[in-house]
């Protein structure tokens, strides 16, 4: 062991001898832990909802839209074998988009209607198994035989139409749990979806239509912007509703590994030629998003990192209280033939001590509370948060930041305390020795 190490080491265990010296160790070793452990905690949730907001996003919507800018999208068919045959595309699969009016008991809810291919959906979206357990099937999107409910739906509807006029069945939609409790329906029971532009243009301008539809499912993905606000048509229906015959809005892409959606979606764009097609991923969509989210954590972590900034602190008054009674000691080892330099590395290596022993422990303490944390349910409010538990994702990058910068902020609290310590003449150390 180096005599600057063996020496520094010495010092810092020694401290307990000064009662007051010990203290002002133990507080700063104690402020640098709380900082680190703040630090940590809160980047740690950050990261943890960046990565469930991530994770809930990609789950109900594509990685990918292709989309043509100009003229209909009709050739989907082709064009969605084509995209499914290239190496790192897991699913295709088409949709029709429109905005849309659902009403019953009284209240209206504005809403997304999703024309979509039950048979492939599941290729690209986790709705197959967002379904909620008891309350309904995805499957009577397509075969109505399946669901009884909307069997008896459409023999009570058939009842009040008038003899007059021909009964008109009502179609199956799927909506999510939040929806159905706004409007107060469940599945079986009958809405009006009401499209202000489904009619296309008239004399007088938009043309809108309205028609019945049966609940015959519920789905809850977990994000209440998502389960207020989008209900599920098959395609079929979609395109008969919206008077778009053999159209779509664009074909959804799932991606393998999401971070590669801009090779892949050059690859897809070179596959159609490019314009008049476009695409759109998952990044583009939500930039705004993860953008805040990224930016919340900087700025979160470089008002945080104060707290180990006044922690350092206490490692300053730790190392100049230690100069001020070891004054005699390091004239000592000036006579003995220690220099400047050596004097300097002693002090140094006393402080990084304190900053190391604060970081471990601040370390050890943020693993608890995250833990912790993961067990304790909030009363949060369902629109604004998607979550009762917070999220926390530990991450070593994050463990290895704050731990640098923490011993970075302890090394450069250390440099006046050792300077003015090799700053000491023998003669003024040993004089009232």
């Amino acid at each position: 062991m180096k005599f600057e190490t063996l020496v520094s080491i010495r010092y810092f265990r020694n401290t307990r001898r000064s009662g007051a010296l010990s203290l002002v160790t133990v507080i700063a070793v104690i402020g640098m832990m709380l900082g680190v452990a703040a630090l940590i905690s809160v980047l740690s949730v950050m990261d943890g909802f960046l990565s469930e907001m991530k994770e809930k996003i990609l789950s109900s919507t594509a990685h990918a839209h292709l989309h043509k800018l100009v003229g209909v999208f009709d050739d989907h068919e082709k064009t969605a074998r084509d995209i499914r045959s290239l190496d790192g595309v897991a699913g295709v699969t088409p949709s029709l988009n429109g905005e849309v009016m659902i009403a019953a008991n009284g209240k209206i809810v504005g809403s997304i209607a999703n024309g979509i291919e039950i048979a492939t959906i599941g290729e690209v979206v986790e709705l197959p198994r967002q379904i909620v357990p008891g309350q309904g099937d995805l499957a009577c999107l397509a075969d109505l035989a399946r669901c009884p409910a909307f069997a008896a739906a459409r023999a009570e509807k058939d009842l009040l139409d008038d003899d007059d006029e021909p009964p008109v069945p009502p179609l199956p939609i799927v909506i999510g749990v939040d929806m159905a409790e706004q409007i107060g329906v469940k599945p079986g029971d009958i809405v009006t979806v009401i499209s202000p532009l489904g009619g296309g243009m008239g004399a007088t301008g938009p043309v809108p239509v309205s028609r019945l539809f049966v609940v015959v499912a519920l789905f809850r993905t977990g994000m209440y912007d998502y389960d207020s606000k989008f209900a599920y048509l098959s395609l079929y229906d979609a395109q008969d509703f919206f008077h778009a015959a053999g159209r779509i809005s664009y074909l959804n892409i799932k991606m393998r590994d999401i971070y590669r959606v801009k090779e892949i979606g050059a690859r897809i764009m070179d596959l159609v030629g490019g314009f008049p097609y476009g695409i759109q991923d998952w990044q583009d969509m939500n930039k705004t998003t993860f953008k805040f989210l990224e930016m919340q954590k900087i700025v979160m972590f470089i008002i945080l990192i104060a707290i180990i900034i006044v922690a350092s602190f206490g490692i300053i008054s730790t190392l100049v209280m230690l100069v001020m009674r070891k004054v005699p000691e390091v004239a000592i080892l000036k006579t003995m033939g220690a220099d400047d330099g050596m004097i300097r590395r002693i002090f140094v290596l006393d402080g990084l001590l304190v900053g190391a022993a604060g970081t471990i422990a601040g370390m050890l303490l943020a693993v608890i509370v995250c833990l912790t944390l993961e067990q304790i349910e909030f009363p949060l409010a369902k629109d604004i948060y998607f979550f009762n538990k917070l999220p926390v994702a530990l991450s070593p990058v994050s463990f290895g930041i704050v731990a640098l910068c923490a011993l970075i902020i302890s090394f450069v609290a250390t440099l006046y305390p050792a300077w003015k310590a090799s700053r000491i003449p023998p003669a003024e150390g040993l004089r009232y020795e």
